[in-house]
C-alpha cells in the first residue's frame, strides 16, 4: 500500500502555487496592476469592471466612463472610483502620456468646486508613478499623498484646495510647478523634494505645518505674499535661483538652518514671529542681489568649494 508522505504533499501545493502565481502574473501582466493591484469594488456592475481591466485602450477608457457615472449616482463608489483612476493613470501604454490626458478630463471635472459633478472630500492617494502633465487648478480635495511621484511637464496646482493632509516628499517636478493661491487646510510636506523649473508658490495659505526641508529649488522660487499660519522649516534647502519671499506673512516660525542661497534672495517686507537662519550660507561671488529679514546679514566671505559662501548672522 502506498503512502503519500508529508514532503509530496509539501512539492504538490507548492507546484500548485507556483502555477497559480504564473497564471496571475499573466493575467495582470501590466506593471501598475501586478505592484499595486486594486480590484474594482465588488458593488460595481461585471460588464464594467471587465471593461477597466481590459487589453484595449478604447475599451478600458469606456468602463472608466461608466464607472464614473455609476459613482455619481452612488456616493460611496466615489473614493472607490478615485482609487482605481490612479492605478488607471499607471497602466503601461506605449503612449502614458496620450493616455492620462484622456483619462484625466473623467476626473477633474468631478474635483473642481462649482462643476454639477463636484465631488466632495475625495482623497488622492496614487504610488510612485509618473504623471503628466497635472492640472488640478481649482480642484478641491481631501487628503493628497504625491510622495515620490514624478511629474513629467508643468504640474498646475494654482488656486487648489487642500482640506486634509498634504504630501509631495521626494517628488520630482521635472518642469515648472504651479501652486500660486492654493490652501493647504493642514500639514503639508515637501520634504526632499526636487523643483527643476520654477517653483511657483505666491499668495498660497497654510493652516498646518509646512514642511520643505532639504528641497532643491533648481530655478526662480516664488513664495511672495504668502500667508503661512504656522511654523515653516527649510532647513537644508538650497536655492540656486532667484528666491522671493516678499510681504510673506507667517505667525509662527520661519526656519532656514543649514539652507543655502545660490541667487537672489528677497524678503522685503516679510514678516514672522521669528527667523532662524542657523547654520544658513549665501554664495558672495555672484552678482545678485538680497535684502534679508530685519536683524540678520551676511558675515565675511570665505572659500568654500565650490566658490564662496558667506555665513548669515545675526545684525
Amino acid at each position: 500500500m502506498s503512502t503519500v508522505t508529508p514532503f509530496a504533499v509539501l512539492a504538490l501545493i507548492g507546484a500548485v502555487s507556483g502555477a497559480f502565481t504564473a497564471w496571475l502574473l499573466l493575467r495582470r501582466h501590466r506593471y501598475a496592476e501586478v505592484v499595486h493591484p486594486a480590484a474594482a469594488p465588488e458593488a460595481i456592475d461585471p460588464v464594467i469592471e471587465r471593461k477597466i481591466f481590459a487589453d484595449e485602450c478604447d475599451v478600458r477608457l469606456t468602463g472608466v466612463h461608466e464607472f464614473a457615472d455609476l459613482a455619481d449616482r452612488d456616493p460611496s463608489l466615489r473614493q472607490d472610483f478615485v482609487d482605481q483612476f490612479f492605478v488607471q493613470l499607471g497602466y503601461t501604454w506605449p503612449e502614458s502620456a496620450a493616455w492620462q490626458a484622456k483619462l484625466w478630463p473623467v476626473l477633474l471635472r468631478r474635483l473642481r468646486r462649482g462643476s454639477p459633478e463636484f465631488w466632495p472630500g475625495m482623497n488622492l492617494y496614487p504610488k510612485a508613478m509618473v504623471l503628466h502633465d497635472v492640472d488640478l487648478r481649482g480642484c478641491e480635495v481631501g487628503d493628497a499623498f504625491f510622495r515620490q511621484v514624478h511629474f513629467a511637464g508643468d504640474a498646475r496646482f494654482d488656486g487648489a484646495v487642500f482640506t486634509g493632509s498634504v504630501s509631495f516628499e521626494e517628488a520630482w517636478f521635472a518642469r515648472h510647478a504651479f501652486f500660486g493661491g492654493t490652501r493647504f487646510g493642514a500639514d503639508a510636506d515637501f520634504e526632499r523634494t526636487t523643483f527643476t523649473g520654477t517653483a511657483a508658490f505666491p499668495r498660497i495659505t497654510t493652516h498646518g505645518q509646512l514642511w520643505f526641508d532639504a528641497a532643491r529649488f533648481s530655478a526662480r522660487t516664488d513664495f511672495a505674499g504668502a500667508s503661512f499660519g504656522d511654523d515653516v522649516s527649510f532647513e537644508g534647502a538650497g536655492f540656486a535661483g532667484p528666491t522671493s519671499f516678499r510681504d510673506t506673512r507667517c505667525a509662527a516660525d520661519v526656519l532656514f538652518g543649514g539652507a543655502r542661497f545660490s541667487g537672489h534672495a528677497d524678503f522685503t517686507g516679510a514678516t514672522a514671529a521669528g527667523f532662524l537662519f542657523t547654520g544658513a550660507r549665501a554664495r558672495t561671488d555672484a552678482h545678485v542681489r538680497r535684502a534679508w529679514p530685519p536683524g540678520w546679514a551676511l558675515g565675511p566671505a570665505r572659500p568654500r568649494k565650490p566658490g564662496r559662501w558667506a555665513d548669515l548672522t545675526r545684525a
